[in-house]
């Protein structure tokens, strides 16, 4: 299934949707990280995206009515599905992967989500998969373990590997699903419908969880700056990159996600940057150079 992408909004535009993309979702940790002992992983998940949903909701009901009135019931349902695969299980095993592995494994394996979504960009939408744009992902992911080689304490268990390796497969086909609604609805009314059910669905399984819905008062300002920055701001900076770049390269994105964490943290939380975050850092650009240079020659052959 081959998806059309929409216009190309010109190099300054494009390169402000990338940049905002990589620094929105890089800081959730940050914001997150001062009171990440004093919430529950999947209620703070619940809040950040809820938040989202009620700054985005107003602008979509105000500028796209039009668009709201011609949904079919189909893409509802579509909508419903792509919501409960973000939030329900890639966001969610994302959650436990957090709280039964380490950090750096944690932020490893999503990181590594652009490997999924190339598979499924290639099996779904037939997108290329040849040996430079494999070299590039292999580059990227290289970089990726080299930033999390540190000393940690706590022990990897099975159940934190295993939530991880499903949140990077649930995000990477939460990606290339993405691909055709967005193109089709935009990237607002596919963000703000998605989540809504998805949220709806989540509320009985915090209350079987035994988790009280409200967090404590403390966490607010962390919780509103997850849920607009990080959450609600960051997916449609992310919606617009995928409208017109293929799933697979807007994928790429997520292979900055660790230095510019790693940088943000030396920034705002006096963090060390350690040797192995430089070296890491240099084979993610080498691996997007890479698939930037692939590209090129492509469409110059074209």
């Amino acid at each position: 299934m081959e998806v059309t992408h929409q216009q190309y909004p010109g190099h300054f535009i494009a390169a402000f949707y990338i940049v905002f993309t990589v620094l929105a979702f890089s800081s959730i940790e940050i914001i997150v990280n001062p009171v990440r002992n004093d919430i529950a992983p999947f209620l703070m998940n619940f809040w950040r995206f809820f938040v989202a949903v009620l700054i985005l909701l107003p602008t979509l009901l105000w500028k796209h009515r039009a668009r709201l009135r011609a949904l079919r019931r189909e893409d509802l349902r579509d909508m419903t599905i792509l919501g409960c695969l973000n939030i329900l299980l890639a966001m969610g095993a994302h959650a436990i992967c957090i709280k039964y592995a380490r950090a750096s494994t944690a932020a490893i394996l999503i990181s590594a989500n652009p490997l999924a979504t190339n598979f499924f960009a290639w099996l779904i939408l037939r997108e290329e998969m040849n040996l430079k744009r494999i070299f590039a992902l292999l580059l990227g992911f290289s970089g990726v373990v080299i930033i999390s080689l540190k000393a940690d304490a706590v022990v990897d268990t099975p159940l934190g590997i295993g939530a991880g390796v499903i949140a990077m497969a649930g995000f990477g086909l939460y990606t290339v699903l993405s691909k055709r609604l967005v193109h089709k609805h935009g990237g607002l009314t596919v963000m703000v419908l998605s989540c809504v059910p998805a949220l709806v669905i989540y509320l009985p399984l915090l209350y079987l969880g035994g988790i009280d819905i409200l967090p404590p008062s403390h966490t607010w300002p962390n919780i509103l700056g997850a849920g607009i920055l990080g959450t609600g701001l960051g997916y449609i900076s992310f919606m617009k990159v995928l409208g017109f770049l293929p799933a697979g390269r807007c994928s790429y994105l997520f292979f900055l996600k660790p230095p510019v964490a790693i940088f943000l943290a030396w920034l705002l939380l006096g963090e060390q940057i350690a040797v192995s975050a430089i070296i890491g850092t240099l084979l993610i650009m080498a691996g997007i150079l890479t698939e930037i240079k692939r590209s090129g020659q492509k469409a110059q052959s074209a």
